[in-house]
């Protein structure tokens, strides 16, 4: 057997849904056209009768795109190339079925020449390239008045020499005509009247309205036909032309329904039972939509308002709906639209049909199309195509093939969220009353909605947690913001398979320490005063251990935000509530609230209380061997140290607790908690150089240095302890350290350009200063500490204090008062931050000074500094 003569697609090659007749044979095309003979029978006869008369009848094919114009223009010019009874007598030449080049009679022949020459190069090789040599000369001479009359006169002229007529199909005539000249109709119509070797055999999407009025040029010019929707007979008959699966198709009526019997339609669902994929039956269909959309935008634009607003509600009802179901979507009177129904069913709009016992009449829009149309395009509601497509399987395939869908689907699903949502908007619409094979395919569709609902809440919980993982390990807070409000807006902390209290508590989490990350401690606290409502009732540990976090971080939120006895309540709450539990999780909750407690009550004054709770977190959990107290052990002595240095004033404890808070940290996973090793190296070296323990200072600089320098992650830190020491070894005369020490500083702070990065940067030129203070080279002083100035960050406290303490020791060790005083009055910004130290020095200096009195109260304990250790000689700590 030829390849030729197998059955299927091999032989017949792929229906075209869009461009039938492209670039196919005239066998293919024959073989493919199923339904529409009645019609090509109507042309043929049209046209047989024709042959011989001195005038010829025109045609007209009037129909809405996708009804089969274009297959029914292009069967008949196959009929007329291959049938000798035509053949010999008539010559088809199809324009392409957008003219757009022709705006007059002239453009309207020079299409035809060219698509003549086209139609003949084959059998007339000789005509055509003649033809096409015409054209081009007459293309050149465009601007030449009688063009059109000449251009015609060699269309005609290649007739008598063929010996045949010519039959013109030109599609969308109602569009040419409309951008045409305004005479173009009058001429074409003059022509058609009286040239018998001229036909014309058009298409149209409408019935327009030249047709019927005696003053418009296309008045009963045409033989009208009207290209019906297809019937269930020919449904069944081009479905199985286009390929569809012969084991569905339990009963032609649903694919009736669902396409409105437009073919291009039924051939792209045609495609998707061979091949079963949704979602590319989805974009096949946006694709249609695409290609129709100033079509279905042009006829709903010519509708009248009330009816245009009464179609709208029927095209997104999409299924039959009574009268009164289209008036509640049209938000209308039921009279009013009864009477709008009536006018559109009389257009063709609407169709009709009995209801349950035929009481009531179900209105559906004549064209699906438009419902596709309308669904896709208003919010993008594919959800809605899918459902109605579902519904469609559901009725039309017979068991064994809805079960092999539905597992496509169900895969298919996985990766979209309008497929899933469409599925359980069809399952919405599962009928009552179903026989026995019905159920068990509703039954499938059910369980293959939550089989997906399953994967894909576990794909998304994934998802977020890696994604969110991610933003945390690199600061990107308010991304870790919006991962958690996109999963909830998404609807996934409410999936069936979620549990929606652990799922709450464990977003309610993550979102805290992103807010507060981010300063944002009104929403911390507002976070958790929802958590608060419900948790306390839970026996669900992973509950009661992620609110048990979030309540923490509100804790620490009060006490951001100056309330400290909330933020003491909360902690107090949550040691009692904890506070007997074995668990180390739990643990770690307790002793971070007894942490927050106790800065709550010293913020309060309650210096004993915070103290003794301290002292609590030490005593029990400094000896665990779980990791994760080692941090809030080693911060409470962090704490306790700083509470004995400055409520107590005694160094040697406060010395003693830094060195067991560095021991307890190297012995752990120091790197785990390096953020707290840094700040105690810091502090211990602070506390030494308050008291003129300036080596020892020095020496907690370099033992942080030696155990951090070689980890990227604490460069800052190291810069900082670099610079810092760097100035204290040029104060005391270390010229060599102290250079060594600042050269490093800015390796250190590659790619570092926030405020913490250029104060350790004013420290490191405060430290250059400082040498060349030393030296007696007072000029490039005076100008080192210029730019040391400017580095050092405005309106912040801890910057401004650094400045003071590099100017009053460069004054110690010998540099200008006065040069110091104008650098740094002479920018203007950081002078007001400093106020109280340039009244100082004016006041020495003999100026008068006229500052608030609160300024002039902070510049006298300055100035009492300067000269308790100034004065003296003495260096002042940081």
């Amino acid at each position: 057997m030829k390849e030729s003569d197998r059955g299927g697609e091999s032989r017949r090659g792929p229906v075209r849904k869009f461009n039938p007749g492209m670039l196919q044979s005239d066998a293919e095309i024959v073989k493919q056209f199923a339904v529409r003979s009645t019609e090509l029978s109507i042309l043929l006869d049209v046209l047989r009768g024709n042959l011989g008369r001195p005038s010829c009848q025109h045609v007209l094919v009037v129909a809405p795109r996708g009804r089969g114009k274009t297959m029914l223009l292009a069967r008949a010019a196959a009929e007329l190339r291959t049938n000798e009874e035509f053949a010999e007598s008539l010559l088809p030449v199809r324009f392409m079925e957008e003219s757009h080049e022709i705006v007059d009679m002239a453009d309207f022949w020079l299409e035809a020449m060219f698509h003549l020459s086209r139609e003949i190069a084959a059998t007339c090789a000789e005509l055509a390239s003649e033809l096409r040599a015409t054209h081009a000369t007459f293309c050149e001479r465009w601007r030449e008045q009688g063009l059109g009359d000449m251009a015609r006169a060699a269309v005609l002229d290649a007739a008598d020499r063929l010996g045949r007529r010519i039959v013109l199909m030109v599609e969308n005539l109602q569009a040419l005509s409309a951008n045409a000249d305004g005479d173009f109709g009058w001429q074409l119509r003059a022509v058609l009247q009286s040239e018998p070797r001229i036909m014309l055999l058009a298409s149209a999407t409408s019935r327009f309205e030249g047709l019927d009025d005696a003053g418009e040029p296309f008045f009963e010019l045409f033989r009208i036909v009207d290209l019906k929707p297809l019937g269930t007979d020919h449904c069944r008959r081009l479905w199985g032309a286009a390929g569809g699966d012969p084991r569905s198709g339990r009963d032609i009526r649903p694919l009736e329904i669902l396409t409105g019997g437009n073919p291009r339609l039924l051939v792209i669902v045609a495609g998707f039972s061979r091949h079963r994929s949704l979602r590319q039956l989805m974009e096949e269909l946006v694709t249609l939509v695409d290609e129709h959309t100033e079509y279905f935008r042009g006829h709903l634009e010519v509708l009248p308002k009330l009816e245009r607003r009464v179609f709208v509600a029927v095209t997104d009802l999409w299924r039959p709906s009574t009268a009164g179901e289209i008036a509640a979507r049209a938000r209308m009177d039921v009279r009013t639209v009864s009477t709008m129904l009536g006018r559109l069913t009389d257009r063709g709009a609407v169709v009709w049909s009995a209801g349950a016992h035929g009481l009531r009449r179900l209105y559906r829009a004549a064209e699906p199309l438009y419902s596709i149309y309308y669904k896709l395009r208003r919010e993008r509601d594919e959800a809605a195509v899918v459902e109605n497509l579902i519904v469609f399987m559901m009725g039309f395939y017979d068991l064994f093939t809805l079960f092999e869908v539905l597992d496509r689907l169900r895969a298919e699903a996985m990766e979209s969220q309008p497929l899933h949502s469409g599925i359980q908007r069809a399952l919405g619409r599962r009928p009552a009353d179903l026989d026995p094979g019905s159920r068990k395919a509703w039954d499938k569709l059910d369980y293959v909605s939550e089989r997906i609902q399953d994967n894909r809440y576990v794909d998304a919980m994934t998802r977020l947690q890696d994604e969110t993982g991610a933003a945390f390990d690199a600061g990107n807070w308010a991304r870790v913001i919006e991962l958690v409000d996109r999963y909830v807006a998404e609807g996934w902390n409410r999936s069936p398979t979620a549990n929606p209290d652990r799922e709450t508590a464990w977003l309610s989490h993550m979102k805290v320490d992103a807010h507060f990350q981010l300063g944002e401690f009104a929403q911390v606290v507002a976070i958790g005063r929802d958590l608060f409502r419900w948790f306390r009732a839970s026996r669900d540990g992973f509950l009661q251990y992620r609110s048990g976090m979030v309540l923490l971080r509100q804790a620490e939120a009060y006490t951001e935000l100056g309330n400290f006895k909330g933020a003491a309540s909360i902690a107090r709450d949550l040691v009692s509530w904890f506070g007997q539990r074995d668990d180390p999780d739990f643990g770690t909750i307790v002793a971070y609230a007894l942490l927050e407690q106790a800065v709550a009550e010293r913020k309060m004054g309650r210096l004993d209380v915070a103290e003794e709770l301290l002292d609590t977190v030490v005593a029990r959990f400094g000896d665990s061997d779980v990791p994760a107290f080692s941090r809030p052990v080693v911060a409470a002595l962090i704490e306790k140290a700083d509470l004995v240095r400055r409520h107590r004033g005694d160094m040697q404890i406060a010395a003693a607790l830094y060195d067991d808070a560095i021991a307890r940290g190297l012995a752990t996973d120091f790197e785990a908690i390096g953020s707290l090793l840094e700040s105690v190296f810091l502090n211990r070296a602070f506390l030494r150089g308050g008291v003129d323990d300036f080596e020892g200072e020095i020496a907690s600089y370099r033992e942080f240095v030696d155990l951090f320098g070689d980890k990227e992650a604490f460069n800052v830190g190291v810069a900082l302890a670099l610079a810092l020491g760097s100035l204290r070894q040029a104060e005391i005369g270390n010229p060599e350290e102290a250079l060594r020490g600042s050269a490093a500083v800015e390796s250190r702070l590659a790619g570092f350009t926030d405020g913490w990065a250029s104060w350790i940067r004013g420290i490191a030129l405060g430290a250059r200063a400082t040498l060349l203070t030393v030296h007696g080279e007072t000029a490039a002083a005076v100008e080192m500490f210029r730019s040391a100035l400017g580095e050092f960050p405005a309106n912040n406290e801890m910057s401004m204090r650094s400045v003071t303490r590099l100017t009053l020791n460069l004054i110690a060790i010998g540099a200008p008062e006065r040069y110091l005083t104008d650098v740094l009055a002479s920018d203007a910004v950081k002078a007001t931050t400093v106020a109280p130290l340039l009244a100082a020095l004016r006041e020495r200096a003999g100026e008068p000074v006229r500052v608030p009195e609160e300024v002039r109260s902070v510049a006298e304990d300055v100035r009492r500094r300067m000269e308790d250790r100034t004065d003296q000689g003495r260096l002042i700590a940081f």
